[in-house]
């Protein structure tokens, strides 16, 4: 029968609490206690037992995340490095996908409780609910990162975002610098971080005193399903649009889609600009101009900053940790040429000749 952390302790006479310090990295044990403890261990190929020992440290060594859309390889980078900090503490991984749907947020935090995580690093799906069991996980003592996402301003938690109005002013500016004067914009959902990517668009428009059309900036979404259906509407209602900055990459790819669909081209007729650098987006039939900022760092800082909390058992000061944006200049972009007339637009787009989307 494998010995338990209380035989262990009685044989080398020494409590059960070193024992567990020990085995969980605490740095206020002594070295020659430390190596005796642990040379003792590895003789008995002694396995801590994961229930036994969250009953004795009230923690399950066990990080919930929460993500929006496991679909895109955005999220996927930021949960591989998340995961990569935390295992090299000792711990695992519960990862919830939302599909972008707020109505599964509040059961998926519920069900990252119930299974006693130590703590929730987190991409909101909503900007307006859930922020009361927000709230109580920050007031109770429970780790709490949000991340990519700004929104739940009341809730007291760490935060790792990029600058979105730094990312919309990036990925507009670039296309003004080319020469277009017709540029639109593809929104997201009303979350924080779109609505701040619409805000460096605008800031980008005046800056180059270019004032919008009534028809530039359309509603969409973060999904390529979204982005197709927005740019169907701005080429209808607006045909003199030389390029655009989408809220995203995937709704930047479903935006050209559109355009190939009208039998317009890219980027001679209609320059396009994402945000997120999407895994192989440079291997498309046209490669995406984007704005990136580092995934890697800030899944890192996410989970340096939630094992913190959870090992120091503190509440505050909190941290708004900044990963910078930075334009990545592809394919999908270029100096406009002559404008092509309604006319010839509206005949091109009886045509819809669908165009594959990679090589």
């Amino acid at each position: 029968m494998p010995l338990t952390m209380r035989q262990i302790a009685r044989q080398l006479g020494v409590s059960i609490t070193t024992v567990s310090k020990v085995l969980n990295n605490h740095d206020d044990i002594g070295r020659e206690t430390r190596e005796r403890v642990l040379a003792h261990v590895a003789e008995l190929g002694y396995r801590p037992n994961a229930v036994a020992r969250s009953l004795t440290l009230r923690r399950t060594h066990t990080v919930g995340v929460i993500v929006p859309d496991l679909m895109h390889s955005f999220f996927v980078e930021i949960v591989a490095a998340i995961e990569a900090s935390v295992s090299g503490r000792g711990y695992g991984l519960l990862v919830c996908n939302l599909a972008e749907d707020p109505a599964k947020e509040r059961p998926q935090i519920e069900m990252l409780l119930e299974r006693q995580v130590d703590g929730i690093v987190m991409a909101a799906a909503t900007a307006t609910r859930n922020g009361d069991l927000l709230r109580r996980i920050a007031v109770a003592g429970k780790g709490l990162v949000l991340i990519d996402r700004d929104d739940h301003r009341g809730v007291p938690c760490h935060r790792v975002i990029t600058d979105d109005v730094e990312v919309g002013r990036l990925a507009t500016a670039h296309l003004l610098d080319l020469g277009h004067r017709a540029v639109a914009h593809l929104g997201g959902p009303p979350l924080v971080h779109a609505k701040r990517r619409r805000q460096g668009y605008e800031r980008a428009l005046r800056e180059r005193r270019v004032r919008p059309g009534a028809g530039w900036i359309v509603a969409g979404g973060f999904l390529e399903s979204e982005g197709y259906d927005a740019m169907q509407r701005l080429l209808d209602r607006s045909p003199e649009i030389t390029a655009v900055f989408a809220v995203n990459d995937p709704a930047a790819i479903g935006a050209m889609k559109a355009v190939w669909e009208r039998g317009l081209r890219i980027p001679e007729d209609i320059s396009i600009v994402g945000a997120g650098d999407i895994a192989h987006g440079d291997m498309l039939k046209v490669p995406l101009t984007t704005v990136s900022w580092s995934r890697r760092e800030l899944g890192t800082r996410a989970a340096e900053l939630i094992l913190d909390q959870i090992e120091k058992e503190g509440s505050g000061p909190f941290t708004r940790a900044i990963v910078p944006p930075r334009l990545v200049v592809r394919a999908s972009t270029g100096a406009p040429r002559a404008a092509i007339s309604s006319r010839a637009r509206s005949d091109r787009g009886r045509s819809r000749t669908r165009a594959p989307l990679s090589r």
